[in-house]
């Protein structure tokens, strides 16, 4: 086997799509929202739950309505935070805005793969009553508990709208009484199970927000350590987080050079042709040609700012 760089080689999701940076909003922060477009994040969270006082629900889903519905941005991929869609809160969010068609749902609190089955089919029935198009509207799941983690591969293979695992390490510690630091390894397991579950499904791994906005040098690490363990993105609660997250998920120079003699020493192959070849001494697979090709397009991605 070659010695192959280990920086990032999951940056593209199931579709080609960039997750590096989820930047949250709060649902009733409507500045902040038309700035949103603006922040130059992956993917946008427009969040009616945790983020969003009691009080203030109905407003924030109005909000968020009228900004899927009016506002452009740009290339970057929306995705709205509903309430728990068991609740009368949550499935209001689902009555309101799955017509304005954002690119996902994300859901809270996921434990089980029931929940990820009752939304898809209220979803489904909501696209055929407004006459959308069958199945554009993906789903993400938080995975925030001891029971979402434990549950976490049957979660992420649970239905084909599901694009991506989304780690939330506040609820987390909480539940299971570990400690939250910037270096902690109390969540070690967790994320790793939630990466083992998505790379089986083949769906993205969205790493935990480093919750403390003004220290950078532990977002830099915390960024580092999720790209050490597979991840293909990370939350961000701060637009100030969206540079060092790219910056930590960006392929090496290493990478690059690398997966580019790869392509250069297999060019002009098809699949059915591929067998082994050396390079540096060291034997080059298929495996290591798709390798070569998810660097690459991470980084057209990266330097055209296409994120889809």
């Amino acid at each position: 086997m070659p010695t192959i760089p280990t920086q990032s080689l999951t940056t593209a999701s199931r579709a080609g799509r960039l997750r590096r940076s989820v930047l949250y909003v709060p649902g009733d922060r409507e500045t902040m929202i038309a700035k949103a477009s603006q922040r130059g994040t992956d993917s946008l969270i427009l969040n009616l739950e945790d983020a969003v006082a009691a009080a203030n629900k109905d407003a924030a889903r109005q909000i968020v309505v009228h900004a899927l519905q009016s506002h452009d941005f740009g290339a970057a991929e929306v995705i709205v935070r509903i309430n728990p869609p068991d609740t009368a809160i949550g499935y209001r969010d689902l009555l309101a805005v799955v017509p304005a068609r954002p690119a996902a749902l994300l859901l809270p609190k996921v434990g089980s793969v029931e929940t990820v089955r009752f939304t898809a089919w209220t979803i489904a029935r909501l696209e055929e009553l407004h006459d959308l198009p069958a199945g554009q509207i993906g789903l993400m799941c938080m995975i925030e508990s001891a029971a979402g983690v434990l549950a976490a591969r049957a979660i992420a293979a649970s239905h084909e709208r599901l694009a991506a695992l989304v780690f939330g390490a506040t609820d987390y510690s909480v539940e299971v009484g570990c400690t939250l630091t910037a270096d902690t390894p109390s969540l070690l397991f967790a994320q790793t199970q939630i990466v083992l579950a998505c790379r089986a499904a083949g769906i993205a791994a969205i790493d935990t927000p480093h919750m403390n906005i003004q220290d950078m040098a532990g977002l830099v690490r915390a960024a580092q350590r999720a790209v050490e363990l597979g991840f293909d993105g990370k939350s961000a609660i701060h637009p100030s987080q969206i540079e060092p997250i790219h910056a930590a998920f960006a392929p090496a120079p290493a990478q690059v050079a690398w997966a580019e003699r790869v392509l250069a020493l297999l060019a002009g192959r098809d699949d059915a042709r591929l067998g082994a070849e050396l390079l540096d001494g060291q034997l080059i697979e298929a495996p290591h040609l798709a390798r070569a090709r998810r660097i690459l397009t991470a980084v057209r991605g990266q330097e055209s700012g296409i994120r889809s």
